[in-house]
């Protein structure tokens, strides 16, 4: 930076960083030791990113000790050049201008003292603007930004040498002191000023101006503050006065509001005396002009100062407002520590609030998850666990209806209601009432939860934003909005706050609080709020504590101190369903708002891509084994599902969508010993959840194939879905085994791979299975291996072959089968084009630099930027007392980590995998199409496209094996589809999405997450176009990979979906590297026209699809006929066309737990007959909520049946019971 030779009025004297560049352009900290602290920066000598500090502590600031901090500024004016106009020395109409560009990061922002030359003191209040939610670094509900501008005469700035200072002060005052010692609380060091109080530069600097204003001028305000004044209500005024620079202040000022007139003495107190220049505020109280609480009418008022002409305005008289605060600490399962440790914290949470309830008869808690309650009654003696009742079941604590906080678009539909069965058991076993869901950090949420939690009995909803990695410059409005009425995809309401962050509290009014530090904050809370569409009178201040803290560490008192001085704004404990309670009775007046907040937060599932495709395949199984288990129970045999241990694996499974995947510092110290060992104990619960899948679902299918009808070894194939199903499954067999079918007949099957010894692994693609049925396959030749190293000989013949792939020479141009025309890329040897033969329509952009299937590798920069240990104003996290939020190691500051302005973009390279064809090899079926090939770091790919003869699904397979690495990188799998105008639906649990229509405002629309289908037509959703689905990953853009821009609005450039499978993006808990094998299978097909029902039965026949078990010769000695056909259903129960149902055991009465979902938009009447009704005269069908709740008893008709009726996208849950 260069002092500038010659002034102009249109660059500045001189300029300590750039406005709008941030605080990422100073470096500088501030002493520990002195008193007050103090900073010296010489312009032209010193550099600001070694000298100056981007953050400026104030006196409400405990960390900087309580006290104001100062900078001083020396500085030259030059001499005017010899050869230039005299007016060149100084500005030439009279006067300079000093401008402070500041970000109100932290808590209450101070006042500032300005001084030039130790001569001339002035006091400026920074007027904080916040016109979008454009820093999403800053928590706090009330940050902003200020502009203070400081006009200067001429004659106080001759050339030569000049000092300013600028100092952070209490309101009002010119020095630095702090607050009264009474206030000034035990600090809380591991937060640093995290939740302190005072601003972030962004730019100072001195510009030639006009001459300064000759006269005062004054602002009158209505504050949102009413005391009690002589026994008389009165609400608080502030009248800001501005002095004129050098002349005579104003010694009095005469106010009228209304018909109230008052005098404000000006001239006496120290600050008035001590200031010729700057603000002078003076509050004042005014006998309130009325009593409804509401927002009244405009008053007219003027002022006049001194004998100067009356300045008339109007002024509206706030409301009275009540604040909800909710003490609450966040559930991080892991993150700040290891799990167990932290989990035993917030068990000792519950106890600390019972403490502070006997102190406080009104305290009041809410706890962040249900589990934290089962684990507290599982850890606790008897007596202490019925005092943490008690206090639910009287309402002083509040439980979320969730286990634990997920991200909502990972979850399945039946992990979304199972993720209220611990607060259903509390319910039911205890009698605690549970009365509203909360999400807390999680930033967007699934357009279905309205629906589910319509389904759970639930009208109540919270959810407790961070904006970190997790909005747009929209994400304010919803919250301005909040509270709601949110519509999901299936019409159904629910009552919803929209939190801005959790921490309200200390994140506006810092920490400890301050009553002035409160008024300041508070003020600019409600001011947000204070508008004529607005309706309530209640907000919500959500959150006292942080994640995983100790609740005694807080201070409890906050409230009553407040409450003893304001009359309004009044302070009340609350719990969340509290603060519902209070705005309910206005819900039919609230705002409506629809739509999905798609995937902020879930690209967390691709910094652990097996993890997450452990996680999605156990999401399919979970619910194969209750039904195979429930439905094998009703059979008369004596057996039993093992519900408790499903209901463990449910409870383990939901801890892969959980939104903590591991330590926060995983990326700041990659090799620190928490990262793996936190990442270990979700994985750990994931893959318990997987095995007890599958261990139950082998179980049954033992069961079943013992009560089967068999001629010999065989083939049981079984299938738990609602819909009569052929297809494929794969199984290993001995080298001369074959299958037949019913009739004899070998089956068809392609050999995917031999192993030593000749075992095969076959895809055998088997003939319709019933609904809820099995169908039992002969098997022939080599299944009966028995013990080690002996085997029965067979006398049959016919194995399949294993057909190997036919190499080419050279890739193939063109390819013709039954249904396809494929055209090859010469470069890749990859398909380039497939044209759907029936229809003649291309499915894929020739002119798209990626090809069918490719794998992407993408860099960050250079492979030397790696994760660890950074340095500089940006380092570290904010756990450790840092200034700022969350931000990059040594990897670099882009906007690939966050919406952060102004950081630069990312800079991305982006490397297809080299692949040569490895051949094509006809199946029974159609053809195998395989490729081989390489990316970085990414030593091993192989791709496989199945054509089939038959069906016009496109199956592609990509395996790859991944090396550990700390640079910055994503991996993608490309689908170039062909659409010039593409529309584009993703699926949720219930309905589909459009995100350029259905995301409101703050959505992601850069990334999104899919549960079984992605949807690309052409120009609207009538248009021509494909399905297509991802099995494994879950993670998807469209148009071009993820960049960083954090766009307002959903706009692809192309069709292209890209399978975003793995990242390691984030800044802080996430696993900052992933290695080893996976497989990811993904299906697509042609499509006349969006059909949401046919859309989701294709992708669900991806996820869920047939399960096969051999019977052996061990398994059973005796063959014949049996007590079950070989062919057959275990619940007859005919659903019309989409209309999915699931069935479970049910866990509150004999019976069976039947959920029906509607895909389809259109409301559909389903009638069904109770299959128990022949066996049990006494049978009921009841309608219940998803955690069986009865709501009502459905009656059965003379033939048996009963009738539901299901809202387009809806479910509907049953219980049948047999009496």
């Amino acid at each position: 930076m260069h002092q500038e030779a010659a002034l102009s009025s249109s660059r500045p004297l001189w300029s300590v960083g750039t406005p709008g560049l941030g605080p990422g352009q100073f470096g500088g900290s501030w002493p520990t030791a002195e008193a007050p602290p103090l900073v010296a920066f010489e312009v032209g000598a010193d550099d600001p990113a070694e000298v100056w500090p981007a953050f400026h502590p104030g006196p409400w600031d405990a960390q900087g000790g309580w006290r104001g901090h100062r900078l001083e500024i020396d500085f030259t004016v030059p001499e005017p050049a010899p050869d230039s106009p005299a007016e060149g020395a100084r500005p030439a109409a009279g006067g300079w201008l000093l401008q402070l560009f500041l970000f109100a990061s932290h808590g209450p922002c101070p006042d500032l003292a300005i001084a030039w030359d130790g001569r001339h003191r002035g006091g400026f209040r920074p007027r904080i603007v916040r016109e979008s939610r454009a820093e999403v670094w800053g928590q706090s509900p009330i940050n902003g930004h200020a502009r203070v501008d400081v006009p200067v005469p001429a004659d106080w700035l001759a050339p030569g040498r000049h000092r300013l200072s600028v100092t952070t002060t209490l309101p009002g005052a010119l020095d630095g002191d702090g607050p009264p010692a009474e206030e000034r609380r035990r600090h809380r060091e591991q937060y640093g000023n995290w939740f302190g109080s005072g601003f972030t530069w962004d730019c100072l600097r001195l510009l030639p101006a006009g001459p300064p204003p000759k006269a005062p001028t004054s602002a009158l305000r209505a504050t949102p503050f009413y005391r009690t004044v002589d026994g008389v209500s009165c609400e608080l005024f502030d009248l800001t006065v501005g002095l004129a620079p050098g002349r005579p202040a104003p010694r009095r000022a005469l106010v009228r509001i209304g018909d109230h007139r008052t005098e404000l003495d000006l001239s006496t107190g120290e600050p008035a005396a001590q200031r010729d220049f700057g603000q002078l505020t003076v509050r004042f109280p005014v006998p309130e002009p009325g009593t409804d609480g509401g927002r009244s009418a405009p008053l007219a008022a003027e002022v006049r100062l001194d004998e100067g002409p009356a300045t008339a305005t109007e002024v509206f008289p706030a409301r009275k407002w009540t604040l909800h605060l909710i003490p609450h600490v966040h559930l991080d399962i892991g993150f700040t520590d290891y799990q167990g440790k932290v989990i035993e914290l917030h068990n000792r949470n519950l106890d600390r609030a019972l403490d502070a309830g006997a102190r406080d008869p009104e305290f009041a808690y809410s706890v962040d998850g249900a589990m934290v309650v089962a684990e507290y009654l599982a850890s606790r003696d008897a007596r202490r666990a019925e005092r943490v009742l008690t206090a639910l079941r009287e309402g002083r604590m509040a439980v979320n209806a969730f286990h634990s906080l997920f991200l909502s678009g990972l979850a399945s539909l039946e992990e979304s209601y199972r993720a209220a069965t611990v607060a259903a058991r509390l319910r039911a076993e205890h009698g605690v009432p549970v009365r509203h869901a909360n999400l807390t950090d999680v930033p967007s949420y699934s357009a279905a939860l309205p629906g589910v939690l319509a389904e759970l009995g639930l009208d109540g909803f919270v959810g407790i934003m961070n904006h970190a990695r997790g909005g747009n410059a929209d994400s304010d409005l919803l919250h301005l909005d909040s509270p709601f009425l949110w519509e999901g995809v299936d019409g159904t309401r629910v009552l919803t706050h929209y939190a801005d962050s959790y921490s309200q509290l200390r994140f506006m009014a810092a920490d400890p609080q301050t009553l002035d530090g409160g008024a300041q904050a508070f003020d600019r809370y409600v001011a947000r709020y204070e508008r004529a569409d607005y309706l309530p009178s209640d907000l919500a201040l959500v959150g006292t504590h942080a994640d995983n803290e100790d609740l005694a560490d807080g201070d409890h008192g906050f409230v009553a101190r407040w409450n003893a001085v304001h009359d309004w704004p009044r302070l009340v404990i609350s719990t969340l369903p509290d603060y519902l309670d209070a705005v309910r009775p206005l819900a039919d007046r609230l705002p409506v708002h629809r739509g999905d907040g798609g995937s902020y937060w879930e690209d967390g599932a691709g910094t652990a891509a097996a993890l997450t495709a452990e996680h999605r395949l156990t999401q399919s199984l979970l619910p194969a084994a209750e039904a195979l288990t429930a439905l094998l129970a009703r059979g008369g045999a004596g057996l039993s599902p093992r519900t408790r241990t499903l209901d463990g694996a449910w409870d383990d499974a939901l801890y892969g969508c959980e939104h903590t995947f591991t330590w926060s510092h995983a990326n700041a110290h990659p090799e620190g010993h928490q990262v793996h060992d936190q990442l270990d104990w979700k994985r750990s619960r994931v893959h318990r959840a997987h095995r007890t899948a599958l261990d139950e679902i082998r179980r049954a299918l033992s069961q079943l194939g013992d009560l089967v009808t068999t001629r010999g070894p065989a083939l049981l194939v079984a299938n738990p879905g609602s819909e009569p199903l052929s297809g494929d499954v794969v199984v290993e067999l001995p080298a001369d085994a074959v299958v037949f079918d019913d009739e004899g007949r070998t089956l068809p099957a392609e050999v995917l791979t031999v192993h030593t010894g000749g075992l095969r692994r076959l895809r055998l693609s088997v003939p319709e299975v019933p609904a809820f049925g099995w169908r039992v396959l002969p098997l022939g030749g080599g299944e009966a291996e028995v013990g080690p190293g002996g085997a029965e000989g067979s006398g049959e013949t016919g194995p399949v072959a294993a057909r190997p792939f036919a190499e080419p020479p050279a890739p193939p141009e063109k390819l013709e089968t039954p249904r396809w025309s494929v055209e090859f890329d010469q470069q890749s040897g990859l398909v380039k084009q497939l044209v759907h033969r029936e229809s003649g329509r291309a499915l894929l952009n020739v002119a798209s630099p990626w090809r069918l299937g490719q794998l992407l590798h993408v860099a960050d920069g250079p492979e030397e930027l790696t994760r660890g240990d950074g340095s500089g104003a940006f380092a570290g996290h904010h756990h450790h007392g840092d200034t700022f939020a969350p931000l990059p190691t040594a990897a670099g500051r882009t906007t690939l980590h966050d919406r952060l302005p102004p950081a630069p973009p990312p800079a991305l390279s982006v490397t297809p995998a080299t692949t040569r064809a490895a051949g094509v090899r006809r199946t029974h079926d159609g053809h195998r199409l395989r490729w081989t090939g390489a990316a970085p770091h990414l030593p091993a790919v192989d791709v496989e496209l199945l054509l089939r003869d038959e069906d016009d699904r496109v199956e592609v397979t990509v395996t790859l094996e991944k090396e550990a690495v700390l640079s910055k990188e994503s991996v993608y799998v490309a689908f170039p589809f062909a659409a010039t105008r593409p529309t584009v639906h993703y699926d949720r649990q219930q309905g589909w999405i459009d995100p350029a229509v259905d995301h409101p405002p703050g959505a992601c629309h850069e990334w999104l997450t899919t549960q079984y289908g992605v949807a690309v037509t052409e120009g609207g959703p009538e248009g021509a176009g494909v399905v297509w689905s991802s099995a494994d990953a879950p993670l998807f853009t469209v148009g071009d990979i993820v960049r960083g821009t954090w766009p307002t609005r959903f706009d692809p450039a192309s069709g292209t979906v890209l399978s975003w499978v793995m990242n390691n993006y984030w800044p802080t808990n996430t696993p900052p590297s992933q290695a080893g094998s996976l497989t990811l299978r993904y299906a697509f097909t042609p499509v006349a026209r969006f059909d949401p029902a046919a859309a989701g039965a294709f992708g669900r026949r991806l996820r869920h699809g047939l399960l096969a078990s051999e019977i052996t010769r061990l398994d059973r000695h005796r063959h014949g006929p049996g007590p079950l056909p070989a062919t057959g259903t275990l619940l007859d129960l005919p659903t019309p066309p989409h209309i999915r149902t699931t069935v479970a055991a049910a866990r509150t009465a004999e019976g069976l737990l039947v959920r029906l979902q509607n895909l389809s938009e259109d409301e559909q009447e389903v009638t069904l007959p109770h299959p128990d009704l022949t066996t049990a005269p006494e049978a009921r069908a009841l309608r219940c909520m998803a955690d069986e709740r009865p709501v009502a008893e459905l009656p059965l008709a003379p033939d048996g049946t009963f009738t539901v009726v299901l809202r387009g996208h809806g479910v509907v849950s049953v219980l049948l019971v047999r009496g």
